[in-house]
């Protein structure tokens, strides 16, 4: 891959943007395809249960390419209905792909994450910030909307009325704001972000396997249903849980006071 790095350690990957030039842009077709198939192998891996999702460089990204815009190629190119249908068939499948999975994601944002980089962020269950952090939703001041799909998730990190305030105004948010809103879960020095994600990647590796999938489904679920088809489904993943070889080791290591030895069974 050009665009991206793809690594994993255990049951952890990580998912780089890899074009600092173009501060992580990430609306050219290879950059698009290129974390769509990370993300959905992934997904299809048994093996991993975490997804950190960073920048390399100064930025975590940059969004859409201002440049391919004004130019009129590739994303950007064609007709009404053509640009249409490019959004559906790449940058759209990333938020489908992201809220679809039942890996835990962190995004850990390193530098400004801005337009579509922002929304990439907030696609993620945690997030761990850079001091240097920067977040704004620009797409206003380009005279275009977040065609990416972020217009659903910001209101569900910041409110509807700061949503609403920052899709409006274009403002930028640092860090420090951004943890007031709750747009990042902590704020720490750059060199500290990617070693901050791990440690609690670490963590959540740590726990039983199917629990941590199961748990980031019934969160996921959450947002969408009524209480009660809830329960229901709440009742049907408990009753798997409890005869997996993951709880019983859970079980007895509760009361031998030790960690468990989780095999993801």
């Amino acid at each position: 891959m050009e665009n991206i790095i793809y690594e994993t350690d255990g049951r952890i990957a990580t998912l780089t943007l890899a074009r600092p030039e173009i501060r992580n842009a990430i609306t050219n077709p290879e950059m698009l395809e290129e974390v769509m198939s990370a993300l959905r192998h992934a997904d299809a891996d048994p093996d991993i249960g975490i997804l950190i999702i960073t920048g390399q460089g100064p930025a975590f990204s940059a969004g859409g390419n201002i440049k391919d815009m004004r130019a009129g190629v590739g994303l950007f190119e064609g007709t009404p209905d053509e640009i249409a249908e490019k959004y559906r068939a790449s940058i759209q499948q990333i938020p489908r792909l992201m809220l679809g999975t039942d890996l835990v994601t962190i995004a850990a944002v390193n530098g400004p994450a801005v337009g579509a980089g922002f929304d990439i962020a907030l696609m993620c269950d945690l997030r761990i910030g850079s001091t240097e952090a920067r977040f704004a939703h620009t797409f206003i001041d380009l005279g275009i909307i977040p065609g990416d799909g972020g217009a659903w998730f910001l209101p569900r990190v910041v409110g509807w009325q700061r949503a609403a305030e920052l899709a409006f105004t274009s403002r930028i948010v640092t860090a420090q704001e951004a943890v007031e809103m709750g747009i990042l879960l902590e704020m720490v020095e750059p060199d500290d972000v990617l070693p901050r994600a791990m440690v609690i990647a670490l963590q959540i590796a740590a726990k039983p396997p199917h629990s941590v999938r199961l748990t980031k489904r019934l969160l996921r679920h959450a947002r969408s249903m009524e209480l009660d088809g809830f329960l229901d489904i709440s009742a049907a993943l408990q009753s798997v849980s409890h005869h997996t070889a993951d709880h019983r080791e859970a079980v007895e290591a509760f009361f031998e006071k030790r960690p468990g030895d989780f095999k993801g069974r």
